[in-house]
């Protein structure tokens, strides 16, 4: 039986026989073809029916939006064409677009809800964040330590690094925020920088922006983690303040719902790379505890004032912890970095 024949008799069945006729000439059979299709035989859908269905679908989006938490913006442009979105956001159009194409991830959109800030260009020049130059000496010597920290890391799957010194006024939080920025400009993976030096948090000070709410909010007070979350105006790069200071810190960060955190951050965005900043390693174990559950670890010291005997103490304070490396800060750059 011929695959017309077939469709003909469904046409039977289905009652549809107004629509076919049973000898159609050439340009009839043609033109049955908007009504009957080889898999389904029926009748162009009328006016209301097809309104009927976008409001079936209308409904379904905004269901699964509010689900996921995203707030519903207004209609008005084409289901057909994928609407273009500030990085990270989701409107209701750009929903409506995935829902069409078979759903969409609602947890990849949790930028949606990030604060927003902008940051004073003066103001991170002037505390040495000069990650945000193109042409700098200093900068480039920051994009060297990017090349070598992802080639050791790719390959494992790695993705969080914890960075400690030996002790204080090492440059371990700048070297946190420009290394957070410097992997954040490279296109191929997203920067989140957490803020865990809870005896002196000092991340939201050279970003300029607020101290909460932050991890000490998230325990103390059950705030989110996506209500902590902060943009600083850096594309890819996320930040979680420290919220404010916590003088039982290592039990904080020693504690289940800790662990529990750092896993939900390291496993949720595989390509997402997260930098802890915590307190030095004479002040208290905070660093070695973290470590338990982060892939390595990124010793700074300052040249001209870390000693030997520094380095070798804290080496052996972390014995047993993947050691990415030492930077030493504050060195002198040679001039064939300005090429």
């Amino acid at each position: 039986m011929s695959q017309f024949k077939k469709a003909l008799e469904k046409a039977k069945k289905a009652g549809q026989l107004d629509k076919v006729k049973s000898h159609p000439t050439e340009s009839e059979r043609a033109s049955s073809y908007k009504y009957v299709s080889f898999d389904q035989v029926g009748a162009e859908p009328s006016r209301e029916e097809r309104v009927a269905k976008e409001k079936e679908e209308e409904i379904s989006v905004q269901e699964a939006l509010r689900r996921s938490g995203t707030p519903a913006e207004p209609s008005g442009l084409s289901k057909d064409v994928a609407p273009s979105a500030p990085k990270g956001e989701i409107s209701l159009e750009e929903a409506k677009y995935h829902y069409a194409q078979g759903g969409m991830d609602t947890e990849s959109h949790v930028y949606s809800q990030t604060r927003q800030v902008s940051l004073d260009q003066d103001l991170l020049l002037d505390r040495k964040v000069f990650a945000i130059l193109e042409q700098n000496i200093v900068a480039d010597q920051y994009k060297l330590l990017r090349t070598m920290m992802l080639h050791r890391m790719r390959p494992l799957g790695h993705n969080t690094i914890v960075v400690t010194s030996s002790k204080e006024r090492e440059g371990k939080t700048l070297t946190v925020v420009n290394l957070g920025i410097t992997i954040a400009r490279e296109t191929r993976q997203t920067v989140m920088l957490v803020d865990l030096d809870l005896r002196q948090p000092m991340i939201h000070s050279y970003l300029g922006i607020n101290i909460s709410p932050g991890i000490r909010d998230y325990f103390s007070d059950d705030v989110p983690l996506k209500d902590m979350l902060v943009n600083p105006g850096i594309e890819s790069l996320t930040v979680v303040p420290a919220g404010g200071r916590m003088p039982n810190s290592t039990e904080i960060i020693g504690s289940y719902r800790m662990e529990l955190m750092v896993n939900e951050i390291k496993n949720r965005y595989p390509d997402r790379y997260v930098i802890f900043d915590t307190p030095p390693l004479a002040s208290c174990p905070d660093a070695i505890v973290l470590a338990s559950y982060v892939d390595t670890l990124l010793l700074v010291a300052r040249s001209d004032y870390t000693t030997g005997a520094d380095l070798t103490k804290s080496v052996g304070l972390l014995k047993g912890v993947n050691i990415a490396g030492v930077v030493f800060n504050e060195g002198k750059v040679s001039r064939q970095w300005a090429y």
